[in-house]
């Protein structure tokens, strides 16, 4: 076997050990047991700003009651300045970041354990023709979408 040959095998067989060997991304469920959680995403695209899809909502909720999860955000600046992107809560307080031009940013941010409060995000741009990205939601196996939104999370 050729050096090449035999160095590509070592690295596809470490490469597939530690496949085999790393933990399950689950969400936890209710009793704080690993289940198979529920997950979802969705894109935003306001680098066009004459058709700006610049935002995604995210939330769950369990029944009537509030529900944890997780949420996941990658952004990118392409425009020439700094942008603001805007997390926006269900009771309307809001954090604001500054992504610096031409760069990137991301965050994990807990949320969901208040009814009216925290079950649901709003991510937004406040800067036409800047920001696009993907938001993500993890979340236990009994939660379901927000009731205002028709998936967990949806591109606004």
């Amino acid at each position: 076997m050729s050096r090449g040959k035999f160095g590509a095998t070592i690295l596809a067989s470490l490469i597939l050990a530690a496949l085999a060997t790393a933990p399950a991304a689950w969400a936890d469920d209710d009793n704080g047991n690993r289940s198979g959680g529920r997950t979802d995403f969705a894109l935003f695209d306001g680098t066009n700003a004459a058709e700006p899809d610049a935002g995604v909502s995210c939330g769950a909720r369990q029944g009537n009651r509030a529900v944890p999860f997780t949420i996941y955000v990658a952004v990118s600046n392409w425009g020439p300045d700094t942008a603001v992107l805007r997390v926006t809560y269900a009771d309307g307080d809001v954090a604001r970041f500054q992504i610096p031009a031409n760069s990137s940013f991301s965050f994990v941010q807990a949320a969901g354990s208040t009814k009216n409060v925290d079950d649901l995000l709003t991510i937004t741009s406040e800067t036409e023709g800047a920001l696009a990205g993907s938001v993500s939601i993890s979340t236990s196996a009994s939660a379901k979408k927000h009731p205002t939104l028709s998936s967990f999370c949806v591109t606004i």
